[in-house]
């Protein structure tokens, strides 16, 4: 049987395959209805509707044709209900540049699915010119 801790790796995984097809409505679905993010940008979204909308930018934007990896991370259970995970990003440009950050999400179990209640995606900074 999976673990809880499986179960919310599991979701993290199959996010960033729909974020890597550049899929904006299913990488909302990942989200509560009443999810948030706060993007790398200091941007942020609340809701499915502005977080697809936010993704469809991304993806037919910046990060247009780019591929997301996300480390398995690490899961904190807070309660049987809410659960932090956190992990390492790399996002694969398709010009060959790599972005690295971290990611820090607030989990909420709703309906048999741990889903994103607040997620904090960040990239680090470029390493200063020598």
């Amino acid at each position: 049987m999976e673990t809880e801790q499986e179960a919310i790796i599991r979701e993290v995984q199959a996010f960033s395959e729909a974020w890597s097809h550049g899929d904006a409505k299913a990488a909302a679905s990942f989200y509560t209805d009443d999810g948030i993010r706060v993007g790398a940008a200091g941007d942020m979204q609340q809701g499915r509707s502005e977080l697809e909308a936010a993704y469809n930018q991304l993806f037919h934007g910046p990060f247009e044709g780019a591929k997301v990896v996300q480390e398995r991370g690490m899961v904190r259970l807070l309660t049987p209900e809410f659960a932090t995970w956190r992990g390492g990003l790399r996002i694969e440009m398709p010009d060959g540049r790599v972005l690295e950050g971290h990611v820090v999400q607030i989990m909420k179990k709703t309906a048999g699915r741990w889903l994103v209640l607040e997620g904090h995606p960040k990239l680090y900074p470029p390493p200063p010119s020598q």
